[in-house]
């Protein structure tokens, strides 16, 4: 058997997390706690309001510290 090989190139990789600043996860949680409450305590959204608690947060801290999100090296 023959194996197939790829010959397009790689995808751009993601940031890695030390570009990237820290947010405690006591924050995140607090946030997407607060989430869920405003959106009326609905159950089955938790990953959903924990992703955007650490974008919200992620974006501020970035903001607040001037760091921009550089793009990964081909």
């Amino acid at each position: 058997m023959s194996r197939a090989t790829s010959t397009s190139t790689p995808a751009m990789q993601p940031q890695t997390k030390s570009m990237m600043p820290a947010i405690p996860k006591e924050r995140i949680a607090k946030l997407a706690y607060e989430k869920w409450m405003k959106g009326g305590c609905k159950h089955g959204c938790d990953q959903q309001h924990w992703l955007e608690a650490e974008a919200e947060l992620m974006k501020a801290e970035m903001s607040r510290t001037g760091t921009t999100a550089m793009p990964a090296k081909r």
